[in-house]
């Protein structure tokens, strides 16, 4: 079976939501999304949001870019599923002085999506990382360079991986998990691949995340 996917949409299925961008082979592809594939993966990322200890009445800051849309939308709404709040703030290098203010004001219980470009910006406001993160019980980071760079600040981030068009979190230090009952992983030549279990507007079928099994912890069933 082939490791490639396309992208497939039917003339019948159901209206796009949204168009996201997942970085396939190496190749920048447009992946489209319907109404109901949000509203369920925020279901399926309400357990997720749990085991970072979020609940009723707890705030998260989700740091993302707009391309990351079909990752983020998904993770507000099921933060409003348990119960939560959330604010957001843009991932990049000029906007890491609102994610300092931010997580002053509001002292989220998770901030999600750090990424290089935010602590790039912390760093050009002299501001430093765990002075900035040290308060917030959670931080997950949104790629491997911010996890290292927290991680030698002396913080104890954890992963929020995109596995194609889901999500994958690292709820306690060397353990991640997925939503097993929606996506099936495997891997080939040691890169992972992911395909849905349930209906998607685009299906995956083996599809390339891009992502190296022996780079991360191993990833386990989550719901």
């Amino acid at each position: 079976m082939s490791a490639r996917q396309p992208v497939t949409v039917f003339e019948d299925a159901p209206a796009v939501w949204g168009v996201g961008r997942l970085v396939i082979d190496g190749v920048v592809t447009p992946w489209p999304v319907s109404a109901a594939d949000v509203d369920d993966e925020a279901r399926s990322m309400v357990a997720l949001l749990g085991a970072f200890g979020i609940g009723p009445g707890d705030l998260v800051l989700i740091v993302s870019l707009l391309s990351e849309a079909i990752h983020v939308v998904p993770i507000e709404r099921a933060a409003g599923l348990a119960g939560a709040l959330y604010s957001s703030a843009d991932a990049t290098p000029p906007d890491a002085f609102r994610v300092a203010s931010l997580v002053r004001q509001l002292e989220p219980q998770a901030v999600i999506g750090v990424s290089t470009a935010v602590l790039d910006g912390l760093a050009e406001l002299g501001r430093e990382p765990g002075e900035v993160l040290a308060p917030v019980p959670v931080v997950a980071t949104s790629d491997e360079p911010a996890y290292a760079a927290l991680t030698a600040a002396g913080l104890t981030p954890r992963r929020w991986l995109k596995l194609g068009p889901t999500s994958a979190w690292e709820p306690a230090p060397g353990r991640l998990t997925y939503d097993a009952t929606r996506w099936h992983l495997d891997a080939e030549d040691g890169e992972l691949l992911v395909t849905n279990l349930v209906p998607r507007l685009a299906p995956c079928r083996r599809l390339r995340t891009g992502l190296r099994a022996g780079e991360y912890p191993r990833l386990e069933p989550g719901n």
